[in-house]
């Protein structure tokens, strides 16, 4: 008997085998090739990538999709399975020196795993995921949007990203109550900030409060002196109104290096 679907694990199986077959045809599996599986639940994509000969980490959180899953996939000497939470996995532990990484993804882990792809950008070869259409819209969207944010911006800088198509409630069992995209991450060659560390800090503390100004977010998160920050402000030729969602990534980049000069950051 298949694995009942665990609500407090946010399971959605799969069950269409059209969409599947397109899922698997946009991850383009090459036999030797390595994948990591997040989730694989009943299996429906995990077999197709066993046929296709790529070497397979399949990594189930649930036990009895688990057990079932091993016992199905017994013969494939190209896959291995384990019992493990996926987020308390580090790269090294795959085995793999670089990976394509692929899942169905709950909501509730889905920014927690983008996070991870960010941390461990040099050895993912691509990224497919299904996630929720509303954090596909958020991953693709763009400054002056509602959607625009810090997952968008800091995901933005290693790769790009793309929707590769809808799928409907009706093709998973049990059916969600949203509708859910597939999207793709492919490493890219953009600009980078020259300290990262430093960069996410501001874009993070720059939306700490969605409704507030830009110049409210960073005082008294990252600064506590307003006359400074408007001044910063001034000599970037930001608006003293605006808020973290108008400025594009490159002004962040700007807002970034200002901050170290100041001394703001060190």
């Amino acid at each position: 008997m298949p694995p009942k679907a665990k609500k407090r694990f946010g399971q959605h199986f799969l069950n269409s085998d059209i969409v599947i077959a397109r899922i698997v045809e946009a991850i383009e599996p090459a036999a030797g090739e390595a994948i990591v599986e997040i989730g694989p639940g009943r299996g429906a994509l995990t077999v197709p990538l066993a046929e296709s000969g790529a070497r397979v980490l399949a990594v189930e959180i649930e036990r009895s999709a688990y057990a079932t899953i091993t016992k199905s996939l017994a013969s494939c000497e190209n896959v291995s399975v384990v019992n493990r939470d996926f987020l308390s996995m580090t790269a090294e532990e795959t085995g793999f020196d670089r990976f394509k990484l692929v899942g169905n993804l709950p909501y509730n882990i889905t920014s927690p795993v983008i996070d991870w792809v960010v941390e461990n950008r040099d050895r993912i070869v691509s990224a497919l995921f299904m996630v929720q259409r509303e954090v596909a819209n958020r991953l693709t969207s763009q400054p002056g949007t509602k959607d625009w944010s810090p997952m968008a911006i800091l995901t933005g800088l290693f790769f790009d990203i793309e929707n590769c198509f809808d799928v409907s409630p009706e093709s998973f069992t049990p059916p969600p109550k949203v509708d859910s995209t597939v999207i793709r991450l492919a490493p890219s060659n953009k600009p980078q900030p020259s300290d990262y560390s430093k960069f996410e800090q501001v874009v993070r503390a720059s939306f700490r409060s969605r409704r507030k100004q830009l110049a409210n977010n960073l005082v008294p998160h990252l600064c506590d002196k307003p006359a400074v920050v408007r001044e910063i402000l001034q000599r970037l030729n930001i608006p003293q109104n605006i808020r973290a969602e108008q400025l594009p990534t490159e002004k962040f980049f700007e807002l970034t290096e200002y901050l170290v000069t100041y001394k703001i950051l060190s």
